[in-house]
C-alpha cells in the first residue's frame, strides 16, 4: 500500500539518461504483450521538443515536463513493487526508482512513448475504479491480497477473463517496463550477475569452446568454410 511509501526522487538528467539508454538500445520499444480489447480513451500527445537524433547523455537536458499525477504514480508505485517485490538484500522496484521511470517514460514526446501514455494512464484509472468496485476502496488503499487478486485475472496471458484484454495488455506493458528499467540498474545487474565492462589482466584466453563452436555453425550455415583458430 503506497501510504506507507516514501517514492524514491531521482534527478531528471539521471532519469532522462535512462530513458534515452533504454531506447538507444531497442530494449523497451516493442516489449509486451500486444493483446487486442476495447478502445481506451485517448489523451493529448505531448507538445514538446525532444532530445534529437543525437543527444548528450553526458550532459543531458529536460525538453518535456512529467506528466503522471500523484495519485497515477501511488498506484505505479504499488504495482512495480507487486511485480518485483523486495527479496533478501535484493530492494524492491520502488527503491531504485522504476515509477519515476515510468514516468519519464510516458511523458516523452515521442510515438511509441505516447502510445504507452494512453495505454498505462488508462490501466492505472481502470485498476483505481476496478478495486473500488470490488473491494471499496481505490487500489492503493486496498491490502496486498486484494490487489493481487486483480492481477490475477489479467497477468497470465491464458487465465485473462473475456472482457479484460485491453486490461491485460496494459499489465503487459507495464510488466515489460518494470523488468526493463530494473534490470539496467546497479542492483538489477547485481542480481543477475552482470559486471558489466571489465578490464582483462594477463594474456587473452581467447573465446570459450562453446563460443567456437557456435560460430563454427553460424560459418557453416552460410555455405563458407570453417578454418579454427
Amino acid at each position: 500500500m503506497t501510504d506507507m511509501k516514501t517514492l524514491i526522487t531521482i534527478d531528471r538528467r539521471v532519469t532522462l539518461k535512462w530513458l534515452m539508454g533504454a531506447m538507444a538500445v531497442g530494449q523497451l520499444a516493442a516489449c509486451g504483450d500486444g493483446a487486442k480489447g476495447i478502445s481506451w480513451p485517448e489523451l493529448e500527445a505531448i507538445k514538446a521538443q525532444g532530445v534529437g537524433k543525437d543527444p548528450d547523455l553526458l550532459n543531458p537536458v529536460v525538453p518535456w515536463p512529467l506528466t503522471m499525477t500523484a495519485a497515477e504514480l501511488a498506484i505505479t508505485a504499488d504495482l512495480v513493487d507487486l511485480i518485483l517485490p523486495a527479496e533478501g538484500d535484493l530492494p524492491a522496484a520502488t527503491k531504485v526508482g522504476v515509477p519515476a521511470f515510468i514516468n519519464e517514460w510516458v511523458s516523452a514526446p515521442y510515438e511509441d512513448q505516447h502510445k504507452d501514455r494512453v495505454l498505462i494512464v488508462n490501466g492505472l484509472a481502470w485498476l483505481d475504479e476496478e478495486s473500488k468496485v470490488r473491494n471499496g476502496v481505490g487500489f492503493t488503499q486496498a491490502d496486498a491480497s486484494a490487489q493481487k487478486k486483480i492481477l490475477d485475472d489479467i497477468a497470465f496471458k491464458d487465465k485473462v477473463k473475456v472482457g479484460l484484454e485491453k486490461p491485460a495488455e496494459f499489465f503487459g506493458r507495464i510488466r515489460s517496463l518494470t523488468l526493463g528499467a530494473y534490470y539496467t540498474t546497479s542492483e538489477g545487474w547485481a542480481e543477475i550477475g552482470y559486471m558489466g565492462n571489465t578490464p582483462g589482466t594477463g594474456d587473452y584466453a581467447g573465446p570459450t569452446p562453446e563460443a567456437l563452436t557456435h560460430i563454427k555453425g553460424v560459418i557453416e550455415g552460410m555455405g563458407l568454410t570453417y578454418t579454427a583458430p
